[in-house]
């Protein structure tokens, strides 16, 4: 071994150009190195750079299925849940569809939950207040340390979390979410959002009860249920199944499927023929007005910092 390396050193010595070969050569395998790394890098941060090279006419037929189906769903809980963080009901469509953008380029898990949900909600009504610049200014404010901890790799934290402690939290917000529904199933007005002033106020004005909102909350609640029912029901394919029967069975399907969305032009229609019908436009308790088209992109400094940093900084505004 010892003489083969001392004859190659002979050998380099003798012809530079053996010794310019092996520069080049090194040069090349760090090069590669540094692109394998680079690749490596960029399919784990932008996993769309991954797959979107193999992705197929079948898959975007599946993925139009999907998303058709989901669109259906959101409509309705994004209302839902923008109403529940006593935010203008627009604001719950923007965040329903606006991280899926980001996510498609960006996400590497099926799993993840996108866009508001139920606890999300009941936080942001806690914290914003009503305020839609609060509401920004926190999501801000969560944007920045979950980006800050996926930088990091601080994922692990969440294992530090006890079970029960994510138990009692969920089954308390359910609990706190539910109830405060009752009041708009029931059709009562001014009912403070405090849990037990909600619960206390909720059985004080049940006399108040407007019967076409309990009517009509209670038929699509039963709808609701027997829709989800039916999409559980197990098919049992069979070969001598006729036309007709697929068909039917397709059908049930997609409007079980799609039933949030069904339930909520359904209501609408009724709710409007029952208006029409008897001249009254203050029987159902109707959802406020939906502005059109979406807000303009902007970054307002100076409100985000005179409503959002000051009171964390323990400054006053103006000074």
């Amino acid at each position: 071994m010892r003489g083969s390396n001392k004859l190659q050193s002979v050998a380099t010595e003798a012809s530079p150009l053996l010794s310019y070969e092996s520069s080049d050569n090194s040069n090349a395998e760090r090069y590669t190195r540094v692109g394998e790394a680079a690749k490596k890098c960029l399919l784990t941060h932008v996993p769309i750079a991954s797959w979107l090279p193999k992705y197929t006419f079948t898959s975007l037929l599946r993925d139009v299925i999907a998303g058709l189906t989901v669109g259906l769903m959101v409509v309705p809980q994004g209302l839902a849940y923008a109403t529940i963080a006593r935010l203008p009901v627009q604001y719950g469509l923007y965040s329903a569809y606006l991280g899926c953008f980001v996510y498609c380029v960006f996400g590497g898990s099926k799993d993840v939950t996108l866009g508001p949900t139920a606890i999300m909600s009941l936080m942001v009504a806690r914290y914003a207040n009503g305020s839609t610049l609060l509401a920004v200014a926190v999501t801000l404010f969560c944007g920045i340390i979950q980006l800050t901890l996926g930088l990091l790799r601080l994922g692990f934290v969440v294992r530090f979390i006890s079970l029960p402690v994510i138990s009692g939290f969920v089954s308390a917000a359910a609990i706190t979410i539910g109830f405060g529904q009752v009041k708009n199933v029931l059709g009562l007005k001014n009912i403070k959002r405090a849990f037990y002033l909600c619960v206390y106020e909720t059985f004080q004005n049940i006399g108040k009860t407007n019967l076409w909102d309990l009517l009509l909350g209670s038929v699509c609640i039963v709808l609701l249920a027997i829709l989800k029912k039916l999409n559980r029901i197990q098919k049992n394919e069979d070969k001598g199944n006729t036309t007709m029967q697929r068909v039917c069975r397709k059908f049930i399907w997609v409007v079980s499927t799609g039933r949030n969305a069904l339930v909520v032009v359904l209501a609408a229609a009724v709710a409007k023929a029952v208006q029409a019908a008897t001249g009254h436009l203050d029987i159902f308790s109707m959802t406020p007005e939906v502005k059109t088209g979406i807000p303009d992109f902007k970054v307002g400094v100076y409100k985000l910092y005179c409503y959002a940093v000051e009171p964390l900084v323990g400054l006053k505004h103006g000074s």
